[in-house]
């Protein structure tokens, strides 16, 4: 491991801690899995690795740990967007034991994870894609995309398969905004 990867690494744990200083949206995703049981120690539920494949981060339920790949990240925003991701995986697992073997299981965890952790604001499309971004539906369009690559790393499913996967769950699991009520509310729900 290269002495760059090294620092990196050894980085990743203080952006962790920048993250949950600085986002009250992380903050509320600690707190609620507190409220289900599932306190987060980041010492024992983080863990910062090196990783080849372009792989940003991930959520391992055998060990309730998430995986960043501080590499493959960036800059500090896109660093805590990964961070909340991966949270709300953990806080999905927690609250209704998700099986991720189930493909409607990940499918609805990664539509909530794409919907509620920023990956698809305005100013995320705007800054990585040269494509119109158009007001209607298009939060809904990036979910749905952004699900479609995610279960595509994780599964062997077919594209036209996946879509069905998508569609059959997206409406329950995309109007499931907990913890983040208010949000939910002000898209109109």
């Amino acid at each position: 491991m290269s002495d760059e990867t090294t620092s990196l690494i050894r980085n990743c744990y203080e952006q962790a801690r920048q993250c949950i200083a600085s986002s009250e949206s992380i903050r509320r995703l600690l707190d609620a899995l507190s409220s289900h049981g599932c306190s987060f120690n980041l010492n024992r539920h983080l863990i910062c690795e090196s990783n080849r494949e372009n792989l940003r981060g991930g959520f391992d339920c055998s060990t309730c740990q998430i995986v960043l790949y501080p590499e493959n990240l960036h800059s500090l925003k896109e660093f805590c967007t990964i961070f909340q991701h991966e949270l709300i995986h953990a806080y999905d697992y927690c609250r209704v034991q998700l099986d991720f073997n189930n493909p409607f299981h990940l499918a609805c965890t990664e539509i909530r994870a794409a919907s509620l952790s920023n990956q698809c604001s305005l100013f995320n499309h705007f800054s990585s894609s040269s494509r119109p971004f158009l007001l209607k539906n298009q939060h809904s369009i990036c979910v749905q995309n952004q699900t479609r690559e995610s279960m595509k790393i994780c599964s062997n499913f077919s594209t036209k398969n996946l879509d069905q996967i998508i569609n059959d769950v997206f409406l329950r699991c995309y109007n499931d905004t907990d913890p983040f009520d208010e949000f939910g509310r002000r898209r109109g729900q």
